[in-house]
């Protein structure tokens, strides 16, 4: 588990050295808004593991998804975005819950976590959009002192994260997603199993490469 853990931190290291020397700025692109909503529910087993030392810490441990037949538009999806990034959404993650300092008051899925996972959208039996997402749980950020804020650091069943993914373009050009993701979601729990109902929201960008700069 420890090299597990030490591998991830490694990796860390090794995407913030690859984003800052290979971004994109500075250079000739072509750039789509992406705006989507979706919504679904899952169910799945759960289970529990306990820590000691050096520190307590207990948690919850679901498999779940966020799968649904197809996104939606939002106001601010552009026309590309409307006609390519569509389909089927195939999207796993692995979510746990707890921290060495548990609020008595909530319920173990209730307690900030975080999550990793695949992001995939099929049309025609392919895979159009292709990558990773991940974030945490139960958390608040449009919190004091931002304008107008709306949540506390704690919100049960609000999660926000991120996705990078490949998409596949016509005439073999792939593009790249960069996005923000927010989720609700309702939790019902049972002695052996955690149901949730979601709806989210998806933000951020299309990149593609310019093959004529001027």
């Amino acid at each position: 588990m420890l090299f597990e853990i030490d591998d991830w931190a490694r990796y860390a290291q090794k995407q913030r050295r690859f984003s800052y020397n290979n971004s994109f700025y500075g250079d000739p692109q072509i750039t789509h808004k992406v705006s989507k909503s979706f919504k679904g529910s899952y169910r799945q087993d759960r289970n529990r593991t306990q820590c000691e030392s050096p520190v307590a810490c207990a948690h919850l441990h679901f498999p779940g998804a966020f799968h649904c037949n197809s996104l939606e538009s939002a106001e601010c999806d552009s026309e590309y975005s409307r006609k390519i990034i569509r389909g089927r959404v195939k999207a796993g993650y692995q979510a746990t819950f707890g921290h060495d300092e548990p609020d008595p008051k909530l319920k173990p899925h209730e307690q900030r976590g975080y999550f990793f996972g695949g992001f995939v959208l099929e049309r025609d039996d392919q895979k159009v959009v292709q990558g990773v997402m991940d974030g945490n749980c139960n958390i608040g950020i449009v919190r004091d002192p931002l304008g107008k804020p709306v949540e506390k650091c704690h919100h049960t069943g609000r999660w926000y994260g991120r996705i990078h993914a490949a998409v596949r373009l016509p005439e073999g050009e792939k593009g790249f997603l960069t996005a923000s993701v927010a989720i609700d979601v309702h939790y019902d729990d049972s002695p052996s199993y955690l149901s949730t109902e979601f709806v989210g929201t998806i933000e951020g960008m299309l990149i593609r490469e310019c093959l004529k700069a001027a």
